[in-house]
This record gives C-alpha cells, sequence and structure tokens, in this order.
C-alpha cells in the first residue's frame, strides 16, 4: 500500500514524498539517500523506510541521535497508521494513502510546474523594470501561498530600495519595529541563497530575534535575484497566519520565477544600454548609415 512522508526540517523547506509499496527508502543527509534531509542532527545514513502491503516500518540504521516516536527512542517503529516520529530533531509525519491518492497528488505537482512555467514566462523583458519587479513579488506570493512582502532592488553600485509591496508600507519596512525578518533578508544577501523557514519560533536564529516573536510570523521565504550587469534583487514574503509549510517545490517553483525574473531584467538593462549607447552616437552626429544607402540599392 502506498504511503505519503512529510518531512520538516528546520530552517528548510518541507519535503514530501510519495512511498511505493515494495521500495525501500533511505533517510539521512548523504546524497545517495532517496529522502535526504540536510539538517546537522540526521547522520548521514539515519534510517529506512520500507513497506509490503499494508505494513511500513522504520528502522535506525546505525543513526547518533536515533528515532524516537511519543518522545522514546526506538530501533525500530512499525507504521500502520498516521504517525509522528522523530529522526534527530527533525520531524516526520507517516500517513497512508492508496494508488488514486498517491496519483492525484503526482498530478497536482505537474500541474503546479506546468502552471509555474506559464506564470514566469508572463515576465517578458518589454514590460521595463519598474513593471517586473511588481509581477515577481505577485508571483512569489501565488506560488508560496504567504500573506505579504516585498521587494527591494539596485542597480549597480545603488543602495538597495524598497520597488514594489504588498501588505505592508515602506514606513513599517523602515520601522525599527518592523515585524518582518531583516534577518532572513541581510542572511540571502551574504549566503546569495534562499532563505526558508516553515516554523521560525522554532527555528535556532530567528525564533529569538523580537521583530519575530513580537510580529508573530510562522513562515517566510527570502529569495535573491543575481542581474546580470551588477543589479540585485530580493523578494522577501512571509505569513502570521497559521497555514502549510513551504515545501521543497514551492521553493522550486519560486527560485524558477526568481530565475526568469533575472533574466528578464538583466534583457531589459542590456535593451535599455543598447538604446542609451545609439542615442548617444545620434546626438554626436555619428548615427549608423543604412545598409541599402550604402550598398546603393545594388540587386
Amino acid at each position: 500500500m502506498p504511503a505519503r512522508l512529510s518531512v520538516y526540517p528546520p530552517d528548510s523547506p518541507a519535503l514530501i514524498r510519495v512511498l511505493e509499496d515494495g521500495v525501500s527508502y533511505r533517510i539521512g543527509r548523504s546524497q545517495e539517500c532517496e529522502i535526504r534531509v540536510e539538517h546537522f542532527s540526521v547522520s548521514r545514513f539515519h534510517a529506512e523506510l520500507r513497506g509490503a502491503a499494508a505494513v511500513w516500518t522504520v528502522h535506525d540504521t546505525g543513526s547518533k541521535n536515533g528515532l524516537r516516536v511519543g518522545g522514546q527512542r526506538a530501533k525500530q517503529i512499525s507504521l500502520n497508521a498516521a504517525t509522528w516520529f522523530t529522526a534527530g530533531d527533525v520531524y516526520c509525519w507517516f500517513e497512508l494513502t492508496d494508488i488514486a491518492t498517491a496519483a492525484a497528488f503526482k498530478a497536482r505537482e505537474d500541474l503546479r510546474r506546468s502552471s509555474s512555467r506559464s506564470l514566469s514566462q508572463r515576465l517578458m523583458p518589454s514590460f521595463g523594470i519598474a513593471t517586473l519587479i511588481p509581477q515577481t513579488l505577485d508571483l512569489v506570493l501565488e506560488l508560496s501561498g504567504l500573506e505579504r512582502g516585498f521587494m527591494l532592488y539596485a542597480d549597480a553600485g545603488e543602495p538597495l530600495r524598497v520597488r514594489a509591496a504588498r501588505g505592508i508600507g515602506a514606513d513599517d519596512i523602515a520601522s525599527r519595529s518592523f515585524s518582518g525578518s531583516a534577518a532572513a533578508v541581510d542572511r540571502a544577501l551574504r549566503e546569495r541563497r534562499s532563505v526558508v523557514c516553515c516554523d521560525t519560533g522554532a527555528s535556532p536564529w530567528l525564533g529569538v530575534r523580537p521583530s519575530v516573536r513580537l510580529g508573530g510570523i510562522r513562515a517566510l521565504v527570502c529569495v535573491p535575484l543575481q542581474v546580470d550587469g551588477g543589479a540585485l534583487g530580493v523578494v522577501y514574503a512571509d505569513s502570521r497566519k497559521p497555514g502549510p509549510p513551504i515545501t521543497e517545490l514551492d521553493l522550486e517553483l519560486i527560485g524558477n520565477v526568481a530565475d526568469q525574473a533575472a533574466a528578464a531584467m538583466a534583457a531589459r538593462r542590456l535593451q535599455d544600454d543598447m538604446a542609451d549607447v545609439l542615442k548617444s552616437a545620434a546626438d554626436a552626429g555619428l548615427a549608423a548609415p543604412l545598409w541599402d544607402t550604402l550598398r546603393g540599392h545594388e540587386e
């Protein structure tokens, strides 16, 4: 009988996997694991899931921090019904499903990927950067399911400025009592990678920050945009309402939007730079002659 496993690493997107009956799945930090969990409390080869008919088990394969169910350490856990267990400090939710439900889940993932590609294709250089910025923010909010956010952007050598916001004002962002997470923005910029947190209260670097605690943030994502030519953008989104976690698929789709937006902005900057060069040449009396004129309309 197929099953579904949801893994919730702190400071990372949730991993959701449909498990096929009769297949073994290794859980661990190693790239060789079918279910790779990048968290310091998880061993390289931490545990193994096995299913046969309606009987699933997960057993410890010699991990340092072990498996726990109901707070008690266990060498092997029988998963005959919906069950919470932990691998190290990472919570995992196991549930049995059926073939039709598993197929429908995979179909929804495929549909989301297809829809995301269609949405990303709306980010066209012809719209101009002033239009691309709010479009990008709106797509990130739509794909993440988060309730509010903003986007920072700066041309090469310029300071980052708030260029678009939804659900929060520029004055609120600038306030010392900003209820979002400036630390997430700083980290995304410093490490040049996406920052995701599905439960900020448990996050070792976010949960203790007053802005996060007082703002009641439940989930956030912050994605940097590297635009050719030295321009830089950052999209921040968060939510204070309980809701589904940000998953690996969510982050994949958001990353695709960020890449498309960066490419569109770079193309637009190139077009604008070329237009400036041509205008400068024309102003200096160096406008390029027409090819037909040079050739004398020869056949």
